[in-house]
């Protein structure tokens, strides 16, 4: 019985693939956050969809991704993640939703706040996960 339980503790972590995934999301958060541009778009598949809280545009060429990011990132913009679910789509696809908060200083000073939601789909590359869609849009309010 003994042994049982040390290869028990002992044996490998399974972790549940939506976490293993969610973990890319935190890490393009913090790659946002630091303005590094090539982590963040080392986050995407070269193919990536993205449609951009700021672009009027779809994004689907890593020049476009650059572009992007770059004035994102210029602009000094945080995110904060927030609530968020995922599905399983296969064991390396994972669907996820949620909602996050981008900040900036405003011109006076103040803190300037824009609520929004995003979609992802992450799928698992070798070891890692990265996003082959991300749409993000502002949240709207809540009717009155």
């Amino acid at each position: 019985m003994a042994s049982f339980a040390f290869a028990a503790i002992s044996g490998p972590a399974f972790a549940d693939p939506k976490d293993d995934a969610y973990v890319a999301i935190e890490r393009w958060a913090d790659a946002f956050n630091a303005g590094d541009v090539d982590k963040i778009l080392s986050a995407y598949t070269t193919d990536a969809l993205v449609l951009g809280t700021a672009s009027p545009n779809l994004l689907s060429k890593p020049d476009d991704l650059r572009a992007y990011f770059k004035a994102t990132t210029s602009a000094k913009f945080q995110v904060k993640l927030g609530e968020h679910s995922a599905i399983l789509l296969s064991d390396d696809a994972v669907a996820m939703v949620g909602f996050y908060e981008f900040s900036r200083a405003g011109a006076d000073g103040q803190p300037m706040v824009v609520p929004a939601r995003f979609s992802f789909v992450l799928l698992k590359k070798g070891d890692g996960w990265q996003i082959a869609h991300h749409h993000s849009s502002l949240k709207p309010r809540p009717p009155q």
